[in-house]
């Protein structure tokens, strides 16, 4: 066993040593090129080194000329530079007016393209605005032909802000379709189709009918006139050119009034209304109650007992006989009576002309007091928004005023009614009575 071991190890150590022998002679081999190669290369630089001397002389004289040519063209740029600059003074000298012409055809340009874009003409005429903001935004001096043309243009747009013309436009309706119809124009200043108004926006390049339109009687005018040959007609006209119809169609209705005035306002109206139909109906039962007295005045006799006035002198006839205490007594008991009667209900009409102002002054109060809520939250940053509180708040104060003034003449003229009657009741009374008073003595 030991020597089979001993075999082994002797076996592995001599291919082991084997192997060395094989990576030394391997490393001698390779060094050896590498020192050969080294040498042959240095001979290279050797037999090269006349040659390398020349072409670096060569390179020196060529740098040297391409020196001088640089020198050379800098003095001819340089000289280049002097006769422009001289041009260009020679330029700036004979322009002379021409520069001034030059910033007037811009400024002029551009104040027609803002206007035209503003302008119904922007529908009829499209092509316009690419010669307006051509020269607007142009930076060299425009040619003769070019001047012409922008003078024509603009020659053009003068001449159309005062004709009226009638072409086909796509026009966009309120439920955002658009159709081909045909367009009256009048200046700059208004343009209707079918009746109805339009505006252009700039933003979509197209007639637009406005959401709000003019009332009827102006709508049926604008019919009348499209459908007129060369009769004179009346047309309503926006000078601002749709601002003023926008802002028609941004002022509120008097219903977008009352709505303001939120729950408070409706009860003011309620009680308003129903005041009203209560002082009307105390009015004509006043003034049915009046002429039946009036006619009862002229035979007081003959006695209807309908009426307050017949009432009391049925008191009085049938108790003629008593004394009269007893029958000054039993008058005045009817007077009262019919008093109560005849006033019956006034109050409430009083009542209602100082209760809606109250209601109003309620309303604005708690109004003003979300709008100061909204400013804290808020800020101030936003007139607006201190504006339309307050006037919402105020409109409870309008609708109670509004309410209470002709409740209060109601009470007034039924106040009065009443005491009038009343005097007359009272006339009659005393009249029977110093009657009976003088026949007893």
């Amino acid at each position: 066993m030991i020597k089979i071991i001993l075999a082994s190890a002797l076996l592995v150590t001599s291919l082991f040593s084997l192997d060395l022998n094989n990576l030394l002679n391997n490393v001698k081999q390779t060094s050896n090129k590498e020192l050969q190669e080294e040498k042959q290369r240095l001979e290279e630089f050797l037999n090269n080194k006349q040659k390398q001397q020349e072409l670096l002389i060569q390179t020196k004289k060529e740098l040297k000329e391409e020196n001088e040519t640089t020198k050379q063209l800098k003095k001819q740029i340089e000289k280049l530079e002097e006769e422009l600059s001289q041009k260009e003074s020679e330029l700036t000298v004979k322009i002379g007016d021409l520069g001034e012409m030059f910033g007037s055809v811009r400024q002029t340009s551009a104040d027609f393209l803002t206007n035209y874009q503003r302008t119904f003409t922007a529908s009829q005429f499209p092509q316009k605005e690419e010669i307006f903001t051509k020269f607007s935004n142009s930076k060299k001096l425009p040619t003769i032909e070019e001047l012409t043309s922008f003078w024509h243009t603009m020659l053009d747009e003068i001449i159309q802000s005062g004709n009226i013309s009638k072409y086909e436009a796509n026009v966009i309706s309120n439920n955002g379709e658009k159709k081909l119809q045909e367009v009256t124009r009048i200046g700059l200043f208004s343009a209707f189709s079918n009746g109805q108004f339009l505006k252009y926006s700039t933003d979509i390049n197209s007639l637009i009918e406005l959401s709000i339109q003019p009332s009827s009687t102006f709508k049926s005018e604008a019919k009348e006139f499209e459908q007129s040959t060369n009769e004179i007609k009346s047309i309503l006209i926006d000078p601002t050119k749709g601002t003023l119809f926008e802002m028609l169609g941004n002022n509120p209705t008097l219903l977008d009034r009352v709505h303001q005035g939120g729950i408070v306002g409706y009860i003011i109206i309620f009680l308003g209304v129903l005041g009203l139909i209560f002082a009307i109906y105390k009015i004509i039962s006043l003034n049915l109650i009046y002429s039946k007295i009036k006619k009862q005045q002229k035979d007081i006799s003959n006695y209807d007992e309908s009426n307050s006035l017949g009432k009391i002198a049925s008191v009085f006839y049938k108790n003629i006989n008593d004394s009269i205490s007893n029958l000054e007594i039993k008058i005045g008991e009817e007077i009262l009576k019919e008093t109560n009667n005849i006033k019956k209900g006034q109050s409430f009409v009083k009542l209602l002309a100082a209760v809606t102002p109250l209601l109003g002054l309620l309303g604005t109060v708690t109004g003003m007091i979300a709008t100061f809520q909204a400013i804290t939250l808020f800020g101030t940053g936003d007139p607006k928004l201190m504006a339309g509180g307050i006037s919402t708040a105020l409109i409870t104060t309008v609708l109670g005023l509004i309410t209470a003034i002709p409740l209060l003449f109601a009470y007034t003229y039924i106040s009065s009614k009443s005491e009038n009657i009343v005097s007359i009741l009272e006339e009659q009374s005393i009249g029977m009575l110093a009657k009976t008073l003088k026949q007893n003595d």
